[in-house]
């Protein structure tokens, strides 16, 4: 019974798993050149995260989204 159990948690726990839908894109900018923007802003929003933890706990996603418009990046959704 405790295997039916389990792997009925594993089929809903891997319907959450999601990837990505889409990618940033900066004319003239090769994938490495990205990654490593993309590298920075990560840098970025954590560290501010980390500095105003109970101000608001899950904003780490828009500060790396408006750093990475900043630098002049556009998110583009993947076809589905």
């Amino acid at each position: 019974m405790k295997a039916v159990y389990v792997a009925v948690l594993m089929g809903m726990l891997s319907g959450c798993a999601t990837t990505p839908s889409g990618h940033w894109e900066q004319a003239g900018r090769t994938e490495a050149e990205t990654q490593t923007d993309f590298a920075h802003c990560e840098q970025v929003a954590y560290l501010e995260s980390q500095r105003n933890k109970s101000d608001e706990p899950f904003k780490g996603p828009i500060i790396e989204k408006n750093c990475m418009q900043r630098m002049g990046y556009t998110y583009v959704n993947n076809p589905k």
